[in-house]
């Protein structure tokens, strides 16, 4: 029975609402220079009052009325208010019974009258918070006050955690910040030759797409196969080609590239023989097309133009290529 007893006093202490005390606006009584009277210190800490009744919680907190404290502190024995009387804001908040306590004073700085209040938690003496205000009258710290005091005063607020919607499922993790894929291509290739003829280009590989924003750059591996006709002979070349694009994706859909290739020959032929003066490099520039079906799957199409021979021995053998494909992005 005790123990029931016992946690019902602490289950009711743990909702009691919280005292909170703000005691009377002071000036220093041997300041003659100081022209403010009983009366206009008592307004001023009403108001600062009322601004503390208005900001905390009323569940939570409960602001003492000035009787309210007179009657607390008349409780006292007489030699207990005489050493209130001159003690700290936080004793005399213990004293009360309270576990905050607020007190403003009035001095002299400079030309100018200068406001002052600092706010504490009673049992550690801890300085929640303060605000101090210059004013050539009393009239004027009404303003400081009811502009500084209730950000002091909302400190010892509870502020809710949002609750977070069971319901709502997580968001997807961030996708990456480049993506790798396939592509193939297959077109038309011509020599430079003037009575040079065209063949099939092909070309299949590997590629990668990082993001910018608007902008996206597309590095490619690229194994691709050519054949054309050098004066009505036909010929060959296998490469490995590593384009380099940049694209601008427009509407989310149209994409437009340009970039340069740089090729490296692997083998080639012209009729049944294998030349041996082929090219050790290669160098080309492209542009294309590209449509968007989705972000993953898009087709293209790109014209190549090589600035290189295909063969040292063979003037303008060096290829344009058009190329139509698809490419998709694991």
């Amino acid at each position: 029975m005790r123990n029931i007893f016992a946690m019902l006093l602490i289950a009711s202490a743990s909702f009691a609402a919280m005292n909170v005390a703000v005691l009377e606006i002071t000036v220093p009584e041997d300041n003659e220079d100081i022209e403010i009277g009983v009366e206009e210190t008592k307004f001023l800490t009403d108001e600062l009052r009322s601004q503390a009744v208005s900001i905390l919680p009323q569940d939570k907190y409960t602001v003492l009325t000035r009787e309210g404290m007179i009657s607390k502190f008349m409780q006292q024995s007489e030699e207990e208010r005489k050493r209130l009387s001159s003690a700290s804001a936080v004793e005399i908040g213990k004293a009360i019974g309270t576990e905050y306590v607020a007190q403003g004073k009035i001095n002299i700085f400079g030309d100018k009258l200068s406001l002052k209040v600092e706010f504490y938690e009673t049992a550690s003496g801890k300085l929640l918070g303060s605000f101090t205000g210059e004013s050539g009258n009393a009239t004027g710290f009404l303003g400081v006050i009811r502009e500084k005091a209730p950000p002091m005063f909302d400190k010892i607020v509870p502020k809710e955690k949002p609750v977070r919607d069971t319901l709502t499922p997580p968001p997807p993790p961030p996708s990456p910040s480049f993506k790798i894929g396939v592509v193939t291509r297959a077109g038309f290739a011509k020599s430079g030759v003037k009575e040079g003829g065209s063949g099939l280009a092909y070309s299949a590989g590997f590629v990668l797409v990082k993001n910018f924003g608007f902008l996206d750059l597309v590095p490619e591996v690229l194994f691709s196969s050519e054949e054309f006709e050098i004066n009505d002979r036909k010929a060959s070349i296998m490469n490995v080609e590593i384009p380099l694009t940049a694209r601008v994706v427009l509407a989310d859909v149209l994409g437009i590239s340009l970039g340069a290739v740089a090729a490296f020959p692997l083998s080639s032929k012209i009729e049944s023989e294998a030349p041996k003066d082929i090219a050790n490099f290669g160098i080309a520039a492209t542009g294309g097309l590209s449509y968007m079906f989705t972000d993953d799957i898009f087709v293209n199409a790109f014209y190549v133009k090589y600035f290189t021979e295909n063969f040292k021995s063979v003037k303008d053998s060096n290829t344009d290529k058009v190329l139509c494909g698809i490419s998709y992005l694991f």
